[in-house]
Parts: structure tokens; sequence; C-alpha cells
């Protein structure tokens, strides 16, 4: 059990390492696992309308996507623990527009499509928080939960923003020139940012750092890493089809899934603060409830706002506590390698999920099995993550 946070080092910390938190959540905003994200969704129906591609086909940019960060977060992680993350970050924000704007030129291949899509995310991936969730790290210790919570809240900024800002230009200039926007925020902001970073970082790797720390823990954050993409990332990209499905208008359905970028953007604030003054894996399990209720209130029909509610709750809390939990059962200098590999198990559960959810429909006809399915396991994640154990390194002492 880890001793209540106290607030003057906590409040050190801050004085000294809020930049860099400022910092990492406009550059994660405007990257791959932002904007990148979630803009994607603004696209569908003005691909399908130009290229004759179906829904699943447009949408299956997204599996690409999650498949580049899940190729490219291990190696980056390893290499910002080896020469530090600035010149990585430099070096994507650089790629990462240019690919935006060929993308803006993509034609009628729906292979061409993807390669795309899969070349965006290598190029951005030193935009995610492989690498920023590395810089705060190594800059806090007592208040490091609060800090990765606030880093995080640039990815539910772009939850909002991107649709609030995007979705008029798609309407009426399209969406290459919305591509072409996102290409020139990505350059503006991130790269300033990432030129920003001090050349020098707090904590550098030491011999033997810059790997994979395996230990129990450390694998068992892997396994539950790999598992909440699959099963919160299924229950969220369905939750729209499932609610149609069942006789519900598209735009009130679509109301109902906009509740949970509300609960994300709160799960990301509370769930950090909770992390610094109580034991982590106690207040990550029962986050991680929310989605068990959800998937069974789905199930029976229970109410939809509340079970939206308690999806975004999860979703907030899943990304802050693998993060977290890195740097409590990882050594600081192997920070990177670990959690990379960690987020690119993340992220290839988040690519296949969405797919298993509606191969499921397809041979059931219903949610009901993906449901009670997803509920079962999500059941065996709490357990895992409530058995972590005492910390091994940071606040309780090293």
């Amino acid at each position: 059990m880890t001793a209540p946070m106290s607030s003057a080092p906590a409040r050190a910390e801050f004085a000294d390492g809020w930049p860099a938190v400022l910092g990492a959540a406009l550059a994660i905003g405007v990257g791959m696992m932002g904007v990148g994200f979630y803009s994607l969704g603004l696209f569908v129906q003005p691909l399908q309308a130009e290229m004759g591609w179906s829904r699943a086909e447009v949408s299956g940019a997204a599996t690409f996507q999650q498949l580049g960060i899940f190729l490219s977060a291990p190696i980056v992680g390893l290499l910002a623990d080896r020469i530090g993350a600035r010149p990585i970050a430099i070096a994507s924000y650089l790629a990462t527009p240019l690919v935006w704007v060929a993308l803006s030129f993509a034609g009628p291949s729906i292979a061409g499509w993807y390669a795309l899509w899969l070349l965006l995310s290598l190029a951005g991936c030193g935009t995610t928080p492989a690498i920023w969730a590395r810089v705060v790290s190594v800059r806090f210790d007592r208040a490091r939960g609060l800090a990765l919570g606030l880093m995080l809240l640039g990815t539910g900024a772009a939850a909002m923003l991107a649709p609030m800002l995007l979705g008029p230009l798609v309407a009426q200039s399209g969406w290459r020139t919305a591509a072409l926007v996102v290409a020139g925020a990505t350059a503006l902001i991130g790269l300033p940012v990432s030129l920003l970073m001090p050349r020098g970082e707090p904590v550098k790797a030491r011999r033997g750092g810059g790997r994979f720390d395996l230990n129990r823990q450390t694998a068992i954050v892997a396994l539950v890493g790999v598992m909440l993409g699959f099963l919160v990332a299924g229950l969220i990209v369905h939750l729209v089809p499932l609610l149609v499905d069942r006789g519900m208008g598209a735009a009130e359905a679509a109301q109902f899934a906009g509740a949970i970028g509300a609960a994300v953007i709160v799960a990301r604030v509370v769930v950090g603060y909770l992390f610094d003054r109580l034991h982590a894996p106690y207040i990550a399990a029962l986050f991680l409830v929310s989605p068990i209720v959800s998937a069974l209130l789905l199930l029976w029909g229970g109410p939809v706002l509340l079970a939206a509610l308690l999806l975004g709750l999860a979703a907030g809390a899943e990304v802050d506590m693998l993060a977290y939990f890195t740097g409590r059962y990882a050594r600081i200098e192997n920070y990177g390698a670990t959690y990379g590999v960690i987020l690119g198990l993340f992220s290839l559960g988040a690519a296949f999920g969405p797919m298993a959810f509606g191969r499921s429909v397809d041979l059931t006809g219903n949610y009901d099995w993906a449901l009670a399915a997803s509920a079962a396991a999500l059941a065996v994640v709490v357990v895992l993550i409530a058995t972590l154990g005492p910390y091994r390194h940071g606040s309780d002492g090293d």
C-alpha cells in the first residue's frame, strides 16, 4: 500500500515539470493517438461517396493505424531510453505532416489507402505516449499519476475538437483539405514543442537500461494491455451499431456515444489523482469494473447513457493505468522500452478487437455473445490488476 502523496513534494514537481506536462499534452493531441485517430471517422462517408468503398473498407484504416503503433512503439521506446525522446519526437513531427499531405492525394486503391495509414502511423511513432509518457515520468514521482492524467487530456481534447473543427471543414471543402489542415496543425504544434524540449533529460539510461524490464508484474501489465485494447475498443466501436440494430436512430445513438468522450476526460484526471494517493492497482481494478457493468447493461437492455459513461471511464483509465504501472514496476531507465512493448500490445488488441466483435455478430446475428464474453474476460482483467502487489519502484521507495 502506498503512502498518501505529500502535497509539498507534489507541488515542487509541478513547479518544475508543468511545461513538460503541457507540451506532452499538446504533442499527443496532434499525434496519432489524438487527432490522427479521432479524425478518421470524419473521412468515412466522403470516401464512400468519392471512392465507392464500403464502410468496412474505409474503416479498415484504423486497423493499420493501430498495427503501426504496435510495430513502432517498442522500438521508439527503447531508443528513447538510449538517446532521449527529443530527437525521435523532432524526426516524427517532421515526417508525419508529410505523410498527411501524401494521404490527401490518395487515389481509388484501397490497398494504397491502407498503406498510407500504416506509413502515417509509423511516421508518427514519436507522437504517441510511448515517447511522451517517458518525458513526463522521468520528471515526476510523487505526482506522477496526476501528471500522466493531465498529459493524456491531449487525447480527450482531440476527441472533442477534431469533430467540432474538422467536421464543418470536411462538409464545406472536402476530406482532402481537412487532411492538409491536420498536416499543418501537426507541424505547427508538434514540431515547436519537440524543439523546445531540453536536450538533456533528468534520468539517463544507466548500464543495462533500455530493455523490457521483465518481472511478474510487468508481464501481467502487458497481458492486461492487450486484453483491454481488444475488449474496450470493441465495445466502444460497436456501441453505435449495437444501438442502431436495436432500433435507435443513428443520430440519437451518436449522441449517446458522445458521452464517452466526457467520461474519458473526467477519468483521466480523477484516476491520476487517486493513483498518487492510494494503491493504484486497487483504484484501477475499481474503475475497470465499469466496462463489466456496461457490457451487462447493454446485454440486458439497461440504461444506455449509463452504459456509455461507464465505457468512457474505462477508456479514460486504461492508457493512464498502463503508463503509471510501467513506472512503478519497471526501473525508470527501462521505462521507454517497457512501456513501448505494453503500449504496442495494447494497440495490437485495439486493432483486432472491433473486427472480432463484428465477426461475432456476423456469426450469431446479434451482440449477445460478444457482450457476455467481454464481461467475463474483463472480470479476469480486474483480478489480475488487483493482485499486482506492492510497487517495485517509485514513491514507496526503490
